[in-house]
This record gives structure tokens, C-alpha cells and sequence, in this order.
């Protein structure tokens, strides 16, 4: 009955879903772009093969994340072809180092109508969702064809466990469908076992072995010279909410020598480019706009981070990097880039979303956890560069230990290829 429920509600989004596309594309126009596919109808002009394994990757770090073991699959199971779906632009927008044996797709709403198209087309023998990926729909038409499904590099927040709690007989009956959890953590192991009656396992994030960008010095000093930058301390604010930049802003307004800091600020959501932009001129702050046409007259006050894909290249040239979505509650965004790339790290109060490796970061003591109020305190005392003398090595040593066995996922979810 509860499935038929969802289904019923599903098929209504499905109705009104025009409506959400030309709003949402009206903001990014890459919304308007492979509707089809959100229904059900994909034309690939490639043979398909009857041997495809299936990624769901909805948006960008769940896609960047799998890059490592993509190339482990393509090396090992060279005759199978990859298919990777997505549900938002900036997931399939993403770059990967891949063959042409690699589809990548919208996967199409979770109707059971639309799945059985969709399962029918490409026909895969196993399919791998990412993080917390868990579609009722198409999870129970797997189940019933008989194909192995697996959540891997899984996460439950204790917000999103307390939604699943609620709706715990059909939480349960949709998550016991998948063959096989592997979680990021033993705190996420914990979580998953109100709800999966089977055995858990944990491996290490796989963020931790995605290619990090780092940026060159000729690129760095290219970067500097556009926007006439000289010894100001650059700061960047990745992946921001709504109402996390006006904080920030405000507080380097009010306490901080701004001709000595250089600030980033990189919107979670590119159809925020355009009002980030407003709010930074209505604060009468100067702006640079990172794009290859705009070259600066003087150092900016603030820089927007309007094009995407460049995180990790922003980060690069950052010597303090704050993490989004933790300045409002918003559960925060992931860390790991900038760990990777070994910058001071600082979070919010709001950490839900990745509360497991922030927990660990702060105990390694290579992310800096801060209040609200603190922030221009923290630009202000961690920009002396005599804070970095021990954070490379705690970093170094944090990152070696969440990247050992490098194979294990691989050796987990291979048998069910």
C-alpha cells in the first residue's frame, strides 16, 4: 500500500515536472538539456552491450568520487561497458578520465513504468548507487528481475535516519532489497543497522582517492596577475548557501582590513551566480568575475566563482578554505577536496551531512571547526602562515590513513559483476 502511495505521488511530480524544468532552466539553462531521458527515452547510437555495469551518481562529488574505481573496473572487466546516471547538470557535467565504452545519462523518475523502460534499454547486470542514493521504484524492479544492487560509499545522517524512522516498515522493505551496504564509516555502519538486517560493511571514503587538480605556479601567477593580486591572503568560501555569503561579507565588512584579503566565494548552485553577484555589489564590495574574458583594472575585494568544475582549481589557490553549507543549517558540504589539497580547512556549526570524516578531521586537527561569529577571528589569526608549520604533516599523515587499501572496494563489489 505505502508503495502504491509513493507511486501515486511520484506519477504527480511526473505530471507537473515541465513546470520545474523551464523554471529551473530559466536559472541554468543545462536544465533544459536531455529532458528526454528524464521520461524513459534514450537514444544512443553506440551498440550496447548485453554486459553493463550501472553507476547512479546524482550530482558532482558522488561522480568524482568513483573516478578511481572506474578505472579499476575498465582495467579488469575491459568487455563490460559502464553506464553512469545522474540526476542534476553539475553530476554529468563532470570531466572523467574514461573510454567511449563509458554512457553517461539522466536516470528518468522513479516511476515503475518509467523504470521498466529503463532497465529494458539497458539491461544491466548489476547496479552500484552512491552515497545515499535510495530510489524505492527502481531498487524494488531490480529486485524483482533479479539484478544485484549495492549502495556503496553509503551515508545516513542522523536527520535523514530520524525521516527513514518514520516510515520504518517501508524504509526497511526498500532497503533490505539491496544485496549488499558498504558505508564510509563506522558511525554510518551504525545508522544503516536500524534499517538493513544484513551484514554492513565499511570501507574508506572514496573521495579520498579521486584526482586532486592542483594548479601550477605559472597558473597560479597567471591568476594573480588577471585580478592584480600581490601578497593579500586568498579565501575561499566553496560551495555557499543561501544566506552564507551576507554572513561572511558582512563580518569582513566590519572587522577585517579588506585591502589585505582576497575573497572567493563559489555558490553551491550556479543559478545563485547571478544573485550572489547583486548581494556582493549591494554590500559596495569591488568584484571580480572568474571567468577568461574578465581581466581586472585593481585587486577586487570579492571574486565569484562562476564557472563550474573549478572547485578543486579555487581551493588550489586558496590559503584558507571555508566549507559551505555549514555557516546555515545545512548539513555543510565535503571536506575532502580541500584536505586533499592540504589548506586550512574551517567549518560551521552545521555539520550533519558529513558529520563522520569532520568529526575525524577535527580530532586530526586538520579542519578547524568555528562558530558563527568567528569567522573574520579565524581569517584574521590563521592567515599568519606560522599556523601551517604543522598542518601539512597532520594532513599527510590523515590522508594516508583514509586511503589505504586502495583495492578493497573493488575486491567487495567485483563478484557481483
Amino acid at each position: 500500500m505505502k508503495f502504491f502511495i509513493y507511486q501515486i505521488f511520484i506519477h504527480l511530480v511526473i505530471f507537473l515536472s515541465p513546470l520545474k524544468f523551464i523554471w529551473r532552466g530559466l536559472k541554468q539553462s543545462d536544465y533544459l538539456k536531455f529532458i528526454p531521458e528524464r521520461y524513459g527515452i534514450y537514444r544512443f547510437t553506440q551498440k550496447r552491450t548485453q554486459d553493463i555495469i550501472w553507476f547512479h551518481c546524482v550530482s558532482l562529488g558522488e561522480t568524482k568520487a568513483i573516478e578511481k574505481l572506474l578505472n579499476q573496473i575498465q582495467t579488469e572487466f575491459n568487455r563490460s561497458d559502464i553506464l553512469i546516471t545522474h540526476g542534476t547538470p553539475t553530476g554529468r557535467n563532470v570531466h572523467l578520465r574514461t573510454t567511449k565504452k563509458v554512457k553517461r545519462a539522466y536516470l528518468c523518475f522513479d516511476s515503475f513504468i518509467l523504470n521498466k523502460i529503463f532497465l529494458d534499454y539497458f539491461k544491466p547486470k548489476v547496479a552500484i548507487f552512491l552515497e545515499t542514493e535510495i530510489w524505492p521504484g527502481v531498487i524494488n524492479e531490480l529486485k524483482s528481475r533479479k539484478i544485484p544492487s549495492l549502495l556503496i560509499n553509503a551515508r545516513l545522517s542522523e536527520r535523514s535516519l530520524k525521516k527513514y524512522l518514520r516510515f520504518k516498515t517501508f524504509s526497511e522493505q526498500t532497503i533490505n532489497k539491496f544485496d549488499l551496504i558498504i558505508t564510509q564509516s563506522e558511525e554510518d555502519k551504525r545508522k544503516f543497522q536500524y534499517l538493513f538486517h544484513k551484514e554492513i560493511l565499511v570501507t574508506n571514503n572514496l573521495k579520498f582517492f579521486q584526482n586532486v587538480n592542483l594548479i601550477s605556479s605559472k597558473e597560479k601567477k597567471v591568476f594573480k596577475d588577471k585580478f592584480r593580486i600581490s601578497n593579500q591572503t586568498i579565501i575561499s568560501l566553496i560551495s555557499s548557501r543561501k544566506g552564507e555569503e551576507e554572513i561572511f561579507l558582512d563580518q569582513i565588512k566590519e572587522k577585517i582590513n579588506i585591502s589585505k584579503i582576497i575573497l572567493i566565494i563559489v555558490p553551491r548552485h550556479p543559478e545563485r551566480f547571478k544573485m550572489v553577484k547583486k548581494l556582493v555589489k549591494k554590500k559596495l564590495f569591488t568584484t571580480g568575475i572568474m571567468t577568461s574574458k574578465y581581466i581586472s583594472k585593481k585587486p577586487p575585494s570579492i571574486i565569484i566563482g562562476d564557472t563550474m568544475g573549478d572547485v578543486q582549481k579555487y581551493i588550489s589557490m586558496s590559503d584558507l578554505v571555508f566549507i559551505g553549507g555549514s555557516f546555515k543549517n545545512f548539513g555543510s558540504q565535503s571536506p575532502v577536496d580541500s584536505i586533499l589539497l592540504q589548506k586550512p580547512t574551517f567549518v560551521g556549526p552545521s555539520i550533519f551531512n558529513f558529520k563522520s570524516i569532520i568529526d575525524k578531521g577535527i580530532e586530526s586537527k586538520v579542519i578547524q571547526q568555528i562558530k558563527l561569529s568567528g569567522i573574520a577571528e579565524a581569517i584574521i589569526r590563521f592567515s599568519d602562515k606560522k599556523y601551517n608549520g604543522n598542518l601539512k604533516k597532520n594532513m599527510g599523515i590523515f590522508i594516508k590513513e583514509n586511503q589505504k587499501d586502495e583495492l578493497k572496494m573493488m575486491n567487495l563489489i567485483k563478484k557481483y559483476f
